[in-house]
């Protein structure tokens, strides 16, 4: 009776033995792979197609972008005169106020042939190269020193008019700085000096401006600028009495 209680109770720890192993390798052993949804996958690009088309339906025609629309021959031609016309206004102001003053007779007509604006371009070129002083440097001082004088008389000769068109403008554009300026603003009293004949006389503001030397004028250069309308418009004048 022993040994079969014994027995039975061998078997049963056995099989309790058994199941508590067969429960821990179960609880050991890693998920499988679930397959993955392919329809999922298989349906997003189309989807992102249809997506795509409903937007485009959804916005208006006016909001494609302007810069892709295809343009018609009569739009293109005339976005092409426009530009022809402001490459038109930037030689035109080349020609008549920039170099207004130093570009000579034969050049001034040399440009007016030219039939392009390569050929404009190239011969700006050539105007400024063939007045470098220093053409073996990148700097070109003459072009520079001419474009500062424009710019000092704009800011201190304007008169109702751009201070480069004003006399005194002129003058400085095309000789520079004079080496010494006789002011008087507010004119009143002045002495005539003897080789003006001598003696007091009223008088206009004005300026005297003097170079002791132009190249092709000559040294001691003194020329006078008068404001006879008493508006900060100075003329250059050669009378003396005036």
């Amino acid at each position: 009776m022993f040994r079969l209680c014994f027995h039975r109770t061998l078997q049963l720890t056995l099989i309790l033995i058994l199941g508590f192993m067969a429960s821990v390798a179960v609880a050991q052993d890693p998920p499988k792979e679930q397959p993955k949804d392919q329809s999922k996958d298989e349906l997003q690009p189309s989807q992102q197609s249809a997506d795509k088309a409903a937007s485009a339906q959804a916005q208006p025609a006016d909001a494609v972008d302007p810069l892709k629309r295809p343009q018609n021959e009569k739009q293109r031609k005339k976005n092409a005169q426009a530009l022809k016309h402001e490459l038109t206004k930037t030689y035109k102001k080349w020609l008549d106020e920039d170099v207004a003053y130093i570009i000579t007779d034969e050049e001034r007509a040399a440009f007016k042939q030219l039939s392009n604006d390569e050929e404009r371009d190239n011969f700006i070129e050539a105007f400024w190269q063939r007045r470098d002083p220093t053409p073996d440097t990148e700097e070109n001082e003459y072009k520079e020193e001419h474009y500062q004088r424009i710019a000092y008389s704009n800011e201190h000769f304007a008169a109702g008019v751009p201070g480069w068109r004003t006399d005194r403008g002129r003058i400085y554009i095309v000789f520079g700085k004079p080496d010494e300026i006789e002011s008087h603003p507010s004119g009143g009293s002045y002495e005539r000096p003897m080789e003006e004949g001598g003696g007091e006389t009223s008088t206009f503001p004005f300026e005297q401006w003097r170079y002791r030397y132009i190249e092709g004028i000559g040294q001691e250069v003194i020329i006078e600028f008068v404001d006879t309308c008493m508006c900060g418009e100075y003329h250059m004048k050669m009378d003396r009495s005036e």
